[in-house]
This record gives structure tokens, C-alpha cells and sequence, in this order.
């Protein structure tokens, strides 16, 4: 993840809105789980601060990593700058910022070596996840705070989001993209597996307006017209 660090320990503080014990995780805290959990095995301190939730403790610790929840899902932001500006600012050798909708702003308040972590842009997303004017709002500012934000690494989770991070003014030189893996244990013979009788598509995720699940009926209405 980190070019040319093999062999040296690192403090990194990672900032989150969510980590992989929130009831509203999902598939980007498994990776960043995975990530981080593999930095740690690898010799490196990591230390995460997200937000709080119904139940959950101030302080944590998951698969190696400290886990710190400061405020909510809309206050983490503001909560986590008073946060790092009273206990962490000299604290890190990297830090590992997760753009997930809105970003920590840590390049005003943490002058250390950043990353900025992108599982994908928001964009027409927001019509689908807030109610107007909100929706319009969001994806109005979302080009201004992104240029705000372009400086240094960018790790990226796909081709298209490294196209749209690029559209919004972020160098493709700046940019590596990573691929999403698997931990299922591979089949080791496929005649052992039961089939169903017909051939059969089958979709997991949330169902969400900005999953686009409508989306996946139709395709397999579509399939159906040249697999029987």
C-alpha cells in the first residue's frame, strides 16, 4: 500500500465515518477491515477514529488496530478534527483518509504524509440517498471540495472512479488503483457442487435507491429473452 515501506514500522491514524462493527457497515469497511488488519500484521501501528453508534464503545480494539468513535455518523467529521487537533497531531507517520461522501478535510489540520482512499465518487448518488435540496446541494459542492482535496496519493477501488477523480482535476500519476479480493475458500471440485435445475442469477447487497436493485430485474428480464 505503501511503496518502499517493507521494512519500516509506521504509526498511521486512519479516519473513517464507519468501521466493520457498525449495524450500518458495509462492503467498504470489510476492505478497509481487511487493509488494516494486514498493516498491522505487517509490523505497523494503526490506529482508527470513526463514528460512534447505539451501543458501541468510546474505545476498541479490532483484529490488531485501536479503534477510537468520536461523535455520530453527521458529527465524526468536526468531532474527529477537535479529536486529532488535542490528542493525535503529532502523533502519525501516514495518514490514511476514506473519502466516503463527504472528506475529513485532514490537509488543513494534519501536516503529515497523506492518502486519500476512494471507494467511489457520489455524484448522481446523491438524488437516490437524500431528499431536495439536499440532494441538488451535495452534488453541486462535491467538484468544489474534491479540488479543495487534491494533493498526494490517491488509492482508488475501481478504473471508473480513478476516470472520475481525474475529471475533477487529480493527476493519473497520483492515482493507483487496487482491486477488491475474496476471503471464500476456493472450491476444490466443482462435481461436488448442487446445482439448481434451471439456470439461476442471484444478487446480494443492500436494497437501496443507489444500488440500483430495479436495475438488476430488468437485466434478468433481458437475459431471459436469449437464456432460456
Amino acid at each position: 500500500m505503501v511503496m518502499g515501506t517493507e521494512n519500516i514500522k509506521l504509526r498511521i491514524l486512519w479516519l473513517s465515518w464507519k468501521d466493520v462493527h457498525n449495524p450500518l457497515a458495509g462492503g467498504a469497511e470489510v476492505i478497509s477491515d481487511a487493509l488494516m488488519s494486514r498493516l498491522v500484521k505487517d509490523g505497523h501501528e494503526v490506529r482508527l477514529i470513526t463514528a460512534g453508534f447505539p451501543g458501541s464503545k468510546s474505545s476498541d480494539k479490532i483484529n490488531g488496530y485501536g479503534v477510537t468513535r468520536v461523535g455520530s455518523r453527521q458529527s465524526v467529521y468536526w468531532q474527529t478534527f477537535r479529536h486529532v487537533r488535542k490528542n493525535l497531531k503529532e502523533w502519525p507517520d501516514l495518514v490514511v483518509e476514506e473519502v466516503n461522501t463527504i472528506p475529513f478535510f485532514s490537509k488543513f489540520y494534519l501536516k503529515k504524509p497523506r492518502v486519500l482512499f476512494f471507494h467511489m465518487l457520489c455524484r448522481q448518488i446523491w438524488f437516490y440517498q437524500m431528499v431536495f435540496p439536499f440532494s441538488l446541494i451535495g452534488y453541486l459542492i462535491e467538484p468544489l471540495y474534491l479540488r479543495l482535496i487534491k494533493q498526494g496519493r490517491v488509492i482508488a477501488m475501481s478504473g471508473s472512479t480513478k476516470q472520475d477523480l481525474m475529471r475533477s482535476g487529480f493527476k493519473a500519476r497520483d492515482i493507483t488503483v487496487i482491486s477488491e479480493g475474496i476471503e471464500i475458500p476456493m472450491l476444490k471440485n466443482l462435481n461436488s457442487v448442487k446445482k439448481f435445475a434451471k439456470p439461476t442469477m442471484l444478487s446480494l447487497g443492500a436494497m437501496r435507491g443507489m444500488k440500483r436493485t430495479d436495475h438488476q430485474i430488468k437485466a434478468f428480464e433481458i437475459a431471459k429473452q436469449s437464456v432460456p
